[in-house]
């Protein structure tokens, strides 16, 4: 009977290369495949899908530890990905053809603050899983709601069981999930929803103080349709939106092509 290979596994995040909770990621999903992390050197959150391309980049081994390789990056989220799918898995960090093959999965996370909603546009943590996707490679975006840690583990294993029942493989081409996790404790975590992204928008307001404009706002948590990540993770469940590289509005194709006709 022939050994399966285990899953080529890649890390990145928005927190940045010293990032807790991207070491309990790595950690724990080190004896399910081969781990490999790139992240950036400091906190790149709100970036977006922002890469980097009239500057040359910087990319250092910072540590090895327990199997798991991680490399600091001066870019981006999506710099992370995309120079670790586009050249370290063809030649390492040489020209040389010596790097560990193709990776299977990508993981983007664990993100401190949640990416739910619209923040799906804005987050860094997002765009490295997207990136992912673009590469042909399924991309799983991890957030917890807040700046607590209550259920990092949570997040973690469930990293684990996607892995394990190599869950990942189901994600379709040009697909990649968005997956948030509510300000609950493991007692009251009311488990986990597939379901659609909001739409609702922050109740952004700036404020003027010593001279700069200050943006501040939040979220109308409660008044997003209720089958939406927004309301159910501000209801307690943690939330997976599939969300598609193709933003095609296909319901408007037929009018525009009408409007370029009459002309």
């Amino acid at each position: 009977m022939q050994n399966t290979p285990k899953p080529r596994i890649l890390i990145t995040n928005d927190d940045g290369v010293q990032s807790e909770n991207i070491c309990a990621l790595a950690s724990a999903l080190s004896s399910l495949g081969s781990v490999f992390v790139f992240a950036p050197e400091r906190e790149q959150s709100g970036v977006s899908h922002a890469f980097t391309v009239r500057h040359g980049l910087s990319v250092k081994k910072v540590s090895a530890v327990g199997g798991v390789e991680f490399y600091s990056m001066s870019g981006t989220p999506a710099d992370c990905v995309k120079f670790a799918l586009g050249h370290f898995a063809l030649y390492g960090l040489s020209t040389e053809g010596a790097g560990p093959g193709a990776f299977d999965v990508c993981f983007s996370g664990v993100n401190v603050g949640e990416n739910s909603g619209v923040s799906s546009l804005y987050s860094g943590t997002v765009a490295g899983a997207r990136e992912a996707a673009l590469w042909g490679v399924p991309g799983i975006a991890l957030s917890l709601r807040g700046t607590g840690t209550e259920l990092l583990q949570t997040a973690v294993d469930f990293a684990a069981t996607v892995v394990k029942k190599e869950l990942f493989r189901q994600i379709p081409a040009g697909v990649f999930w968005n997956v948030n996790f509510p300000k609950a404790t493991a007692g009251s975590f009311k488990g986990f929803k597939a379901c659609k992204m909001a739409l609702g928008m922050f109740t952004d307001h700036y404020s003027h103080e010593g001279g700069l404009w200050q943006l501040d706002g939040d979220k109308l948590w409660d008044e997003q349709p209720k089958d939406s990540d927004d309301y159910l993770l501000n209801q307690g469940y943690a939330t997976v939106v599939p969300h598609r590289i193709d933003q095609t509005d296909e319901k408007s194709l037929e009018k525009i092509n009408a409007m370029i006709e009459d002309k």
